[in-house]
């Protein structure tokens, strides 16, 4: 606002200030009731901790989902998205006076504003952090930073929780899965200090874009690059993303992944996983020792136990002994037969 004042988010908290401000007044004796004096005082807070009326960080129901298995691309979405989730609710931030694309906002300096738009920014001020720490980093290990670091619960320590509809939101909500939230709720601190990182070079993403059937001409349109420089080809799954999804699973499947340590120390990993309903999961090695700097290669073997037309979700921890974690999620729709 411009001028001085303070905003009141809820009329039961209007009744708290009002309740304390007729407290604190001294009043004259007799009908009239005059005010004689202002008791009432308040401080301004340094403001470094969130006070949430309501549990947070919320899927809101205008927010991007993933792959929907109605959709006959699913078959070939071994890509997880989204990524991540940031703020992207009534935020607060700069606004160009001359803007003319919202005229409620016209004039104004600052806008409240909700959606992608608000939550980019977030992400790209916390990518830009990261490069500053780490000059070296390509947008692969910024993004793997990012998402193996993100947070899976709320501020009460419950599931990150998703809207389903317009209408009622909070009443159709359900548990966020990763085709709601990606990796989870974006964590800026523990992105600056991920200990693991999944990284994947130009070459693996030309070797994944050339695999795609008709794609050629239109790589080499956009980029010059030569699909016929490609020697071997890859899918969605056999990227070296710091999540794993597998749209359709015929039997089993071994995955490769490799993990470079970027800590400032050796550290000894151990591995978890909680394999998606329908699948085993087997993550060989489940323990290794990683020295600063290097490289460790991984397999993670996935068997359908169960057909199923509809994904189901896991995830596979590594938990390092000088307290680093990084937390994958891994994507199903099992087949237990060829197809």
């Amino acid at each position: 606002m411009s001028i001085p004042g303070i905003i009141i988010p809820s009329t039961e908290d209007s009744k708290i200030f009002l309740s304390y401000y007729n407290e604190t007044l001294v009043r004259s004796v007799g009908n009239s009731k005059m005010i004689l004096k202002f008791g009432g005082t308040a401080k301004l807070l340094g403001g470094e901790k969130p006070n949430y009326s309501n549990l947070a960080p919320k899927v809101l129901f205008y927010s991007a989902r993933g792959p929907d298995p109605q959709d006959n691309s699913f078959r070939n979405a071994d890509i997880m998205k989204p990524n991540l989730i940031a703020p992207g609710n009534l935020i607060w931030g700069a606004w160009s006076s001359l803007a003319t694309d919202s005229p409620e906002f016209s004039g104004e300096n600052f806008a409240m504003i909700s959606g992608t738009s608000m939550a980019a920014p977030h992400i790209a001020g916390l990518a830009a952090l990261i490069k500053h720490k780490y000059p070296s980093f390509g947008p692969s290990a910024i993004a793997s930073a990012l998402s193996t670091t993100a947070t899976l619960f709320d501020t009460e320590g419950g599931h990150i929780m998703a809207q389903r509809m317009y209408t009622h939101p909070d009443t159709t909500q359900t548990p966020a899965t990763p085709f709601d939230m990606g990796s989870g709720f974006v964590n800026a601190t523990a992105a600056l200090d991920p200990g693991l990182i999944f990284y994947s070079s130009f070459d693996d993403y030309m070797s994944f874009l050339c695999a795609i059937n008709g794609s050629a001409p239109v790589i080499s349109n956009y980029t010059g690059y030569d699909c016929g420089r490609v020697t071997t080809t890859m899918d969605g799954a056999d990227l070296n993303l710091p999540s794993i999804m597998v749209s359709s699973l015929n039997q089993t499947r071994t995955i490769s992944r490799r993990v470079k340590n970027i800590g400032d120390r050796n550290e000894t990993y151990g591995v978890t996983w909680s394999p998606p309903d329908g699948v085993s999961v087997k993550v060989t090695p489940s323990k290794f020792f990683i020295m600063t700097g290097e490289t460790r290669n991984l397999t993670v073997r996935l068997t359908a136990t169960v057909n199923s037309s509809s994904a189901s979700f896991g995830r596979i921890g590594f938990y390092g002994n000088r307290g680093h974690v990084s937390n994958v999620q891994v994507s199903v729709i099992s087949k237990t037969t060829y197809i």
